[in-house]
């Protein structure tokens, strides 16, 4: 093999290798808009995020009627199982 033939082997082809892989994982990267950073300024309208957009502002029914009977509802962050 002359030099040019090993240095072709052993630096060329791995540097393509991983030239490409590096390519492919920073794709998206350089693809997507610029990311919100903290301390920004917020160019965009506010948004509510609710779990059950068709039922804000209502409340619930059920329960609504106060019991003089004591609560058999178990759980919460101080629950017993």
């Amino acid at each position: 093999m002359s030099i040019l033939e090993t240095i072709l082997v052993f630096v060329a082809i791995p540097l393509a290798v991983y030239g490409f892989f590096a390519l492919v994982t920073l794709r998206s990267k350089f693809a997507s808009r610029p990311r919100y950073r903290p301390g920004q300024a917020w160019d965009y309208p506010p948004v509510w995020w609710t779990a059950n957009p068709e039922g804000v502002g209502q409340r619930h029914a059920d329960g609504a009627e106060e019991s003089t009977a004591p609560s058999t509802v178990r759980g919460g962050a101080s629950g017993n199982w």
